[in-house]
C-alpha cells in the first residue's frame, strides 16, 4: 500500500477511519495493536461471552424488551432512580436529540467529541467554543466558562468531563459550582463517556436537585463492547420522559438488551475492570515519559493527550506507525481547536505498550536526526546569520519554534 493509500484511508472528517476499515484495507501485513480507539480491556468476563453465544439463538429471534426495562437494568447497574434514565442507541443518538431541540447557542470547549462540534454546525445552530489551552495543561476554570456562557447569550452548555480528547478534567464540587451558576439556561449538559475509568465523582444524582442539568453517557466503552450501541442520558424524571418520547421505538437492539439485562451478574468484575485499566494507564505513562520530544499531559481517561516535538507532522507519523510497525493512533488535526502535533493514545495493556514505546523512540529518533541534518546544512551554506538566532525564541531559532503559538 503507498503512503498516499495510507494518508487517504484517514481522510475521514472528524473522525478516524472504522478499524474494519483499516483491517481490510491491508496497510499493514499482520496483526493491528489499537492504540486509537479508547475501550475497556478488562471487560467483559469469558462467561458473558459464553452466556451470548448460549442463548444467541433467542436473542436474534425475538423482540429486544421496552425502554422501561432497559432503564431498570442501567439502574441497577449504576444505583440510578430508572426514573431519570433515557437509554439511547450510543451516546451520539442522545447527543443528536439534544442538540436538535437547541433553542439558542451552544458553548462547548475544544477540542472535544467531535459530535458536540459537527452537529450544531449541521443543524445550522450557533456555537461558540472555549479552547482548552496548552499552558494550562488544557484544563478550564469555572469561572472562565461561566464567563463565556454569559458573554455571548448562550442557551446551552456542554463540558465532557473528563474531556475527551485531552483526558483533562472538572472535579464533582466543580461541575456542581457550574451547574448553580447558570440556573437559567435550557441545558447544562455534561458529557461524561470516559467517567467510569476516572476518581471522579458523577453528577448523575444532581439531576433532581437542577432540572437544566443533563449527563450523558457511553457504555460501549465502560463494557468493552463499542459494537453494542449503548448509552443512556440522565435527567430530572419530566425531562427524562420528554427526552424518552422523541426516541423511535426498540431503539436498543436485542443484542445490546441482553447484555444490558445479563451484565448486573457481574458487577463486582465491572468495577474491578477499572482499577485494571488505571494500572495500565500509570504503566503506559511511565513508559512514554521515557520518549524524548514527547509531551505527555494528566489524563482522567483511558487515553493519553501526547504533543510530539514542534515541526513533526503527526499525519506521516501516524501512517509510519500504521505501515511499518502496525500500530494504529488517533492523530487530532481534525479534532477543532488541535492540530496535528498532537495525539490521543488509548491506554493499552503493558505488552502492547512494549511495542508502542521503542517505535515512538525510533521514529522520533529520526525526525532529530533529520532536523539536526537541515540544521548543520544551513550553517555550512551560510544562511544562518547571527541577527536570524537572537530572533528566536529564548534565542531557539524561529523554524525550530513554529508550532509554540499553534492551537495552544
Amino acid at each position: 500500500m503507498s503512503n498516499e493509500e495510507v494518508a487517504n484511508l484517514f481522510n475521514v472528517r472528524s473522525h478516524n477511519p472504522s478499524f474494519f476499515a483499516v483491517k481490510d484495507s491491508k496497510a499493514y501485513q499482520g496483526e493491528l495493536l489499537d492504540f486509537c480507539i479508547p475501550v475497556n480491556l478488562h471487560f467483559p468476563p469469558p462467561e458473558l461471552s459464553q452466556m451470548i453465544r448460549n442463548d444467541l439463538g433467542e436473542i436474534l429471534r425475538y423482540y429486544p424488551d421496552y425502554a422501561e426495562v432497559h432503564e431498570r437494568h442501567i439502574g441497577e447497574l449504576t444505583d440510578l432512580p430508572p426514573e431519570t434514565i433515557v437509554a439511547a442507541n450510543g451516546s451520539t443518538e442522545i447527543i443528536t436529540l439534544l442538540c436538535q431541540q437547541a433553542k439558542g447557542a451552544i458553548v462547548t470547549s475544544v477540542p472535544t467529541f467531535s459530535r458536540w462540534t459537527d452537529l450544531p454546525e449541521e443543524l445550522q445552530v450557533p456555537l461558540y467554543p472555549i479552547l482548552r489551552k496548552r499552558e494550562h495543561g488544557f484544563r478550564l476554570e469555572v469561572d472562565e466558562i461561566v464567563r463565556r456562557v454569559k458573554d455571548v447569550g448562550a442557551r446551552t452548555l456542554v463540558i465532557s468531563n473528563p474531556n475527551n480528547p485531552t483526558g483533562a478534567w472538572l472535579t464533582l464540587e466543580e461541575i456542581k459550582r457550574l451547574a448553580s451558576s447558570l440556573p437559567d439556561l435550557d441545558s447544562v449538559i455534561i458529557d461524561e463517556s470516559f467517567i467510569d475509568f476516572s476518581d471522579l465523582g458523577t453528577a448523575a444524582a444532581r439531576v433532581v436537585d437542577s432540572p437544566n442539568l443533563v449527563i450523558v453517557k457511553s457504555m460501549g466503552k465502560s463494557l468493552g463492547w463499542h459494537g453494542l450501541r449503548l448509552g443512556y442520558a440522565v435527567a430530572e424524571p419530566r425531562r427524562a420522559q420528554s427526552l424518552r418520547a422523541r426516541l423511535p421505538f426498540w431503539n436498543i437492539n436485542g443484542l445490546a438488551a441482553y447484555v444490558l439485562k445479563t451484565v448486573t451478574h457481574f458487577k463486582q468484575e465491572f468495577r474491578e475492570s477499572f482499577v485494571r485499566v488505571a494500572a495500565d494507564r500509570r504503566y503506559m505513562t511511565e513508559r512514554l515519559s521515557t520518549v524524548a520530544g514527547l509531551t505527555l499531559y494528566p489524563s482522567k481517561a483511558n487515553f493519553l493527550f501526547v504533543a510530539l516535538p514542534d515541526g513533526m507532522s503527526g499525519r506521516k507519523l501516524r501512517d509510519r506507525l500504521l505501515k511499518n510497525y502496525g500500530l494504529m493512533v488517533r492523530e487530532c488535526s481534525n479534532k477543532i481547536g488541535s492540530s496535528e502535533q498532537y495525539l490521543r493514545l488509548a491506554v493499552q495493556t503493558s505488552a502492547a505498550v512494549d511495542v508502542l514505546v521503542p517505535a515512538l523512540r525510533k521514529e522520533l529518533g529520526r525526525f532529530n536526526t533529520a532536523q539536526d541534518a537541515q540544521i548543520t546544512g544551513t550553517l555550512t551554506t551560510g544562511t544562518l546569520t547571527t541577527g536570524t538566532i537572537t530572533t528566536g525564541t529564548a534565542g531557539v531559532p524561529p523554524a525550530l519554534s513554529v508550532a509554540n503559538n499553534r492551537h495552544t
